[in-house]
């Protein structure tokens, strides 16, 4: 039995109309969910010229009154120009609306304003380096409203969010106009529009840069260290700078980095950290810098690395610079207790050890497994656990009475000065306790670090 018209799309449709001016636009946008391949626009003239044909088959018919009634509803509320023509050849009186109820701000339609919006975005991206963008929109509060009310009031199970047709059709007007493209998933700009405050508000969405660093210099920290003191605000102890040492290593990745893609703020992320007493040596220690709300996008990575190592020089070198993403960050920093790492130590024995004994401990320590238990010069900072960390290779050599070389070869997050002290048995075993004597680590360098599909 066929659906009357009061309950299928016709009917609903020219109740909606009877109760409120709606344009082509937001009358296609009620059914968006049915026959999706064509646009909302569409989709509401072809309600409306339906409606309008039924209208003027009605005058034909004899059943003037309803036509006269459809006719002057499609000609007023729907400001549809068939339906005007229609009126005006069967003089019909209508009321000439020009505001949507469902898009209109200030009695201008949403849609109607698109190019101009459109422009203003690229005035406002005219300085910032992009090729893909997002668009957004937050809608008039009175807006979302009144959807709701005709959703609720007419029962519309197929309706489509004002939000989701603005995004669209100003995403596309922004694809022809900027000759950019859209990007779900990782665009380089959000662009959000705010109707109530008719605002433009441009994300620019962070950029990382991959590379590795070299540290030459001991007593550099990683990071930014500032007085425990005054917690950074300047105070006596610090001579008014609020730092406990006066650089990092990644300041001098970061500055420079920063300042050439002209962001606002800069974050290192590197697979572990180096006391700051200790060399990275070798190849260097893998990084990622991430630099918030750049303006450009793709700097010279060849001369931001000479930059960088021009300004360092002697303190910290940087190399193998390429982009990178925030799934590589992230990458880097899960991985680095899972890495191989190599160290060299020059270590003081408390007595003489013989070349056999110290043949005997490099063999004792080689592919064995260790646990560590927190070090005391860390448990202020470090929850109390003990870790179970591979030793893959000891290698030691005596290069004085009471010192030794040692190479060690271990799984990323060994503590290699306690593996050396054993920590007042914190660690076990350890190299103290092979040699039966106090060993205590004078100097320690990375010498390699190898990621997960490194050798």
């Amino acid at each position: 039995m066929d659906e009357p018209i009061e309950t299928n799309i016709l009917g609903v449709s020219k109740k909606i109309l009877e109760s409120h001016p709606v344009c082509n636009q937001c009358l296609g946008r009620q059914f968006a969910w049915l026959s999706t391949n064509t646009s909302n626009n569409d989709r509401g003239g072809a309600i409306k010229l339906t409606l309008s044909m039924m209208a003027d088959q009605n005058l034909k018919s004899g059943s003037k009154q309803a036509g006269e009634e459809l006719i002057r509803t499609l000609a007023s509320n729907g400001m549809f120009d068939p339906a005007k023509a229609l009126a005006i050849k069967n003089s019909i009186e209508y009321k000439d609306q020009t505001s949507c109820y469902l898009c209109s701000v200030d009695g201008v339609s949403i849609f109607d304003r698109m190019q101009d919006i459109a422009e203003r975005v690229r005035t406002a991206t005219e300085a910032v380096e992009f090729e893909t963008f997002l668009v957004g929109c937050v809608p008039a509060a009175s807006l979302d409203e009144r959807q709701d009310e005709i959703r609720g009031s007419f029962g519309l199970l197929h309706a489509e969010a004002l939000k989701a047709d603005v995004n669209r059709e100003l995403g596309k007007t922004l694809q022809d106009l900027l000759h950019r493209s859209v990007d779900f998933k990782n665009p380089d700009i959000v662009i959000v529009y705010q109707m109530d405050a008719d605002k433009i508000d441009v994300n620019r969405n962070p950029i990382f840069i991959e590379g590795r660093y070299r540290k030459l210099k001991r007593g550099i920290p990683q990071s930014r260290w500032d007085c425990g003191a005054c917690r950074g605000k300047g105070c006596d102890l610090c001579g008014g700078t609020g730092r406990k040492y006066p650089d990092s290593i990644s300041e001098y990745i970061g500055v420079p980095t920063q300042q050439a893609t002209q962001g606002t703020r800069f974050k290192v992320h590197a697979a572990g950290r180096e006391d700051i007493d200790v060399l990275m040596l070798g190849d260097g220690r893998p990084f990622v810098v991430e630099v918030s709300e750049p303006l450009v996008r793709t700097p010279d990575l060849e001369s931001l690395a000479r930059n960088i190592n021009k300004e360092a020089a002697g303190i910290v070198e940087v190399h193998g610079f390429k982009s990178a993403n925030r799934m590589r960050a992230q990458m880097i920093k899960d991985e680095a207790s899972e890495n191989v790492k190599e160290y060299t130590a020059i270590i003081r024995t408390g007595e003489k050890v013989s070349t056999k004994v110290l043949k005997t401990a490099s063999k004792a320590l080689s592919g064995i497994d260790i646990e560590q238990r927190t070090p005391n010069r860390v448990a202020h900072r470090r929850g109390d656990l003990v870790r179970k960390k591979r030793i893959y290779e000891t290698r030691l050599k005596k290069k004085e009475d009471n010192l030794v070389e040692g190479f060690f070869k271990v799984q990323g997050g060994t503590y290699v000065k306690e593996l050396i002290s054993g920590d007042n048995h914190r660690t076990s075993p350890s190299l103290a306790e092979k040699l039966e004597t106090p060993c205590d680590c004078l100097e320690l360098d990375v010498t390699a670090i190898y990621e997960r599909d490194g050798p």
